[in-house]
């Protein structure tokens, strides 16, 4: 699983490479980043043979890197004409490679050009126009705020040209004007193409709005120590991926039953609101729950039975029962003695009684909860819920919800999302599944953080977070599942893929919920191939 860095913490991996027990020159770092900003961007481009090339330096580190990207692209049959933006005041390494740069101009194997005070844009909005490729190496990852001119009115001009229908946009390590640790962007940011990006991963290339100007994004260690690059602190955040969720689902023994793949108990739905409870319930299913049993206000009962043989329909209390209060809870207790998890909230309604029935719940079980919607809502008011149950509990709340619980406006947890879900379960000790573009999830347990890349906006959808919370529920009592952030990492990984599957297969949106859920069954396939070939790939390492 690869572990998203922040810029301090990539400033210390650099820092330690080569001042530390490695004692890499700085100059070589940033030659292999020219180079691999070269080699990876030839192949997005279909090679630099015969093509016009627009590289943009500032004065730091990145900029240097540009500069030696500038000579390998030359070399490659581009024809490169690079701006420089400071005229001084750059690295030893930066200059070095400066300085090779200005050699070659003379030689004229590349074009090199100072840009004043605004008195080259004229040429520099031509040259712009021509170019079949621009790279921007103005900032990189160190950059936060707002962009200032004459910055800020070249990225205008790069994000609007015109010119080879439009060209490609490749960004050095992080477009410039986009925050690398919250991917905040203030005012104008590079929308790059494609994103080379060296060492480690940053968590503003998978925050939006940062994600968005970050295009394609690949990874190069530019010999960096796989030592150094793969030393976690507290605090990281992991990159979900499908060899991490591979490893971490046990396929299913030959000799198991469906006592052995736990009981999922859904207890949640009103009156008007049997869909989100039968889509919870479907969400189970097709996550390998052995038995799911589906609780519901009696009055709603006759809309679900029969409308999913697989489901096990129960109706609770009186005839009349349109939403639970306190009073069913004493069923609901005797009836969750064989469950393995309880899920509770998608369709529950605005009942009066619901506060005290999700408290009676709790305190009469033992078995996980999983708590999404209209539980949340009711919960809202009543934190001290999490200080007592939160160490069994997983929640599933989107951004709306989230809000309401934890008192933040949404702006507020938007501009810094890692932060705000960190201090929630810090304070809380709940797990947590916060949904959104990405969803994160984080450990009451461990406060380990993890970032999930699968999903698309097709998914935004109603229904779509009942199915993850049913799914949530199937992947705890998982034959194998060793704890609840596991459970919840795997749900909306395998969530997310599906939604993927279906945005191939069906249409970029239109698809639905229970499509998705239909669609889980594929991913599983997929990732037992994933397992299955790791397996072989540890065994033969040994």
């Amino acid at each position: 699983m690869n572990v998203l860095k922040k810029a301090a913490q990539m400033k210390q991996i650099d820092r330690t490479a080569m001042d530390g027990k490695y004692k890499i020159a700085p100059a070589v770092l940033m030659e292999n980043a020219g180079r691999a900003v070269a080699d990876r961007g030839g192949l997005f481009v279909g090679g630099w043979s015969n093509k016009k090339v627009l590289i943009l330096c500032g004065r730091g580190n990145n900029g240097g890197d540009g500069f030696a990207a500038a000579r390998h692209i030359a070399a490659a049959g581009g024809s490169v004409t690079v701006y420089a933006f400071a005229a001084d005041g750059y690295s030893p390494e930066s200059g070095a490679h400066l300085q090779t740069l200005c050699r070659l101009h003379e030689d004229r194997t590349c074009d090199f050009r100072l840009y004043r005070d605004g008195s080259e844009e004229k040429r520099f909005l031509r040259e712009l126009e021509a170019a079949h490729v621009v790279i921007d190496a103005l900032t990189g990852t160190g950059f936060s705020g707002k962009l200032r001119e004459p910055f800020a009115g070249v990225v205008a001009a790069v994000n609007g040209r015109s010119g080879h229908g439009g060209g490609k946009v490749i960004a050095v390590d992080m477009p410039t004007g986009v925050n690398s640790d919250t991917g905040a962007v203030e005012g104008t940011a590079v929308r790059a193409d494609l994103t080379v990006t060296f060492g480690a991963y940053k968590c503003g290339q998978f925050l939006y709005p940062g994600k968005e100007y970050t295009g394609r994004t690949e990874l190069d260690a530019i010999g960096l120590p796989v030592r150094l690059l793969q030393k976690t602190e507290e605090g990281d955040v992991r990159l979900l991926d499908k060899e991490y969720i591979a490893a971490h689902v046990p396929p299913r023994r030959a000799d198991s039953h469906k006592g052995t793949h736990g009981t999922v108990g859904v207890v949640t739905g009103c009156s008007d609101m049997a869909g989100a409870a039968l889509m919870t319930a479907h969400g189970s299913v097709r996550g390998g729950a052995g038995k799911v049993f589906l609780c519901v206000p009696a009055g709603t009962a006759p809309y679900c039975i029969g409308r999913q043989p697989e489901i096990m329909v129960h109706a609770v209390g009186p005839a009349e029962t349109a939403s639970f209060t306190a009073e069913n809870a004493a069923e609901i207790i005797e009836a969750s003695k064989n469950w393995s998890v309880i899920v509770m909230g998608p369709g529950m309604g605005k009942g009066p009684g619901l506060t005290e029935f999700i408290y009676t719940v709790a305190a009469g079980t033992k078995c996980p909860l999983v708590i999404d919607a209209d539980g949340l809502n009711a919960l809202c008011g009543h934190m001290d819920f999490f200080h007592t149950y939160g160490s069994r509990t997983i929640i599933t709340p989107h951004l709306a919800e989230f809000s309401r619980l934890g008192g933040l406006s949404v702006a507020d947890i938007r501009s810094d999302l890692i932060s705000a879900a960190k201090n929630f379960v810090a304070l809380y000790g709940v797990n947590l599944i916060l949904k959104g573009a990405p969803t994160l999830v984080v450990s009451a347990e461990t406060g380990k953080i993890c970032l999930n890349p699968t999903g698309n906006a097709g998914m935004a959808a109603g229904g779509m977070g009942d199915i993850l919370s049913g799914l949530a529920a199937a992947m705890i009592c998982h034959d194998g599942m060793d704890n609840l952030c596991t459970a919840a990492c795997a749900a909306v990984y395998v969530h997310g893929a599906a939604g993927d599957y279906c945005s191939r297969r069906i249409g970029p949106y239109g698809y639905t919920p229970v499509e998705v859920a239909d669609a889980v069954p594929r991913i599983w396939a997929q990732l037992e191939k994933t397992g299955f070939r790791a397996a072989v790939e540890n065994r033969n390492l040994l």
